[in-house]
């Protein structure tokens, strides 16, 4: 986002879409150390397993084992490819409570500081995994499949979306505001992108108007993850933007 402030003008824009590919990634070790994860996007740029106020990550699970203890994050996991786990919240205990997630479930959401035990209900499994700090943030992730999806995020100050499989074509409108002493001025913009599997969009909206509203079509067999992030202070996300 950029803004421009003069004695009667002050105006506001649109950040542009931001755009990863498989080749933008790393890869780096699970905090138990019990495997390793790729890491897709995090906020702050740069920032720690330790101190980040979001991350975006994929993970190939190969064995029956416990989640990372997480405190003060809540997290949501998907099924990108493979059979699914079995998640169980007491290792202890592992046939009481049972979730199934399947690449057809829906995301599960839960706590980073549960003691999650998870079973391989097949082969090994690649997964989504999108964890934010619960008092800077939230967040919300859901599974969009093919044809043509409208989506307004009013409230939400970033939009995260991930191409798991297929092909589609997203258009992304916000509103640039200009205001002087006696009126303000609202034009359309408009930031189109293609994604393929593994390509990431980042769209910020970081004040208070239109919001974001986007068109995507996703053509037969394709698979995304649409993920709104909403800061609880909106001060916080003032700079969420990723080089």
């Amino acid at each position: 986002m950029s803004i421009t402030i003069s004695t009667s003008v002050f105006e506001i824009r649109v950040q542009p879409m931001r755009k990863w590919s498989n080749q933008d990634y790393h890869s780096m070790p699970w905090k138990n150390g019990a495997g390793s994860t790729t890491e897709l996007a995090v906020f702050p740029p740069g920032a720690s397993l330790d101190d980040f106020v979001w991350r975006l990550s994929r993970a190939e699970v190969n064995q029956a084992g416990a989640f990372s203890h997480f405190a003060q994050i809540d997290r949501s996991l998907a099924i990108l490819s493979g059979q699914g786990l079995s998640l169980q919240s007491d290792s202890e205990q592992r046939t009481a409570d049972s979730v199934s997630l399947t690449q057809t479930s829906l995301p599960y959401q839960f706590a980073g500081e549960l003691p999650i035990f998870a079973d391989l209900l097949g082969g090994a499994v690649l997964d989504l995994n999108l964890m934010t700090r619960r008092d800077v943030c939230q967040h919300f992730m859901q599974r969009l499949g093919e044809g043509e999806h409208y989506v307004m995020a009013p409230d939400a100050q970033q939009l995260l979306l991930y191409c798991a499989a297929g092909a589609a074509t997203v258009l992304a409108e916000g509103a640039a505001e200009t205001e002087t002493e006696t009126e303000t001025e609202t034009e359309t913009e408009t930031e189109q992108a293609a994604v393929l599997p593994g390509d990431l969009i980042l769209i910020d909206e970081q004040h208070e108007h239109a919001g974001i509203r986007l068109s995507i079509s996703a053509q037969e067999g394709a698979v995304l993850y649409l993920m709104r992030i909403s800061f609880l202070n909106q001060a916080e996300g003032a700079h969420a933007t990723l080089g």
